[in-house]
């Protein structure tokens, strides 16, 4: 009987793992107690320290998102939970890679360690990826890379928004829009746009270099408007146009 319901206790404790949404998607609460799966070479429980443990090969299963890694382990006092080794975390929209995975409260979540992230369209990559839940708020440090409605950005530091579709990225930024020609360079670019609206706003500041077209600008502080391709700069800049060779 006390083995019995140190499994249960267990099985309980680890399944809190699965109720931490991760790029702010997670096991929905639909009102139902859904099962959870936790499957490891060793399954622990210290009831001391109220930290369960799972070693080997693990697979936690819940509805249908699936997290897999060498380790696991979470803290029903403090409602911490850790995932390390090779963690990978599927659901039917979303995907994350990455060494480790910290999370607190439900709210907050930390990637650490190669970290790849796959969310609908949007694709994020970096040495630390954090989000918190409750703002829609992604933080990417290290090696950072955003992708977005088929626009790219690399910076050594990058802020995104979901909801609002807004990213500022810091330090050694590189833009690349395909469909608008683009690309651009920066030490800081902030991007905005209405949901839903191609009205996006790309501001560059600090040793500005972009080019679309043929066409190049170089200045410090630029705004490029991507629904009708137009630039406004602020401060003195210059622009080299290329001639029209279909004409």
């Amino acid at each position: 009987m006390i083995q019995y319901m140190r499994k249960k206790i267990l099985t309980a404790a680890l399944a809190g793992l699965m109720l931490v949404p991760v790029f702010g998607v997670g096991a929905e609460d639909t009102g139902r107690t859904s099962a959870v799966s936790v499957t490891a070479d060793t399954l622990t429980y210290d009831g001391k320290t109220q930290v369960a443990t799972a070693t080997g090969n693990v697979v936690i299963v819940r509805d249908q998102a699936t997290m897999t890694g060498n380790s696991a382990s979470y803290n029903l006092k403090t409602a911490e939970a850790d995932m390390e080794g090779n963690v990978a975390i599927q659901q039917p929209d979303m995907q994350l890679n990455a060494d480790k995975v910290h999370s607190t409260n439900r709210n907050y979540i930390v990637a650490t360690g190669s970290v790849r992230g796959v969310y609908n369209d949007k694709k994020v990559n970096g040495d630390t990826v954090e989000y918190y839940l409750d703002q829609d708020h992604g933080i990417v440090s290290g090696n950072a890379y955003l992708e977005a409605q088929g626009s790219q950005m690399w910076a050594d530091h990058i802020d995104a928004w979901f909801k609002e579709v807004r990213a500022v990225g810091q330090g050694n930024v590189h833009i690349e829009s395909p469909a608008d020609h683009l690309t651009a360079y920066a030490t800081q670019a902030v991007y905005t746009q209405t949901p839903n609206v191609n009205d996006g706003v790309i501001h560059l500041t600090g040793d500005v270099h972009a080019t679309q077209k043929g066409n190049s600008l170089t200045g410090d502080n630029v705004v490029i408007r991507l629904a009708d391709n137009s630039v406004q700069t602020m401060t003195r800049s210059t622009v080299v146009i290329m001639p029209d060779s279909t004409k």
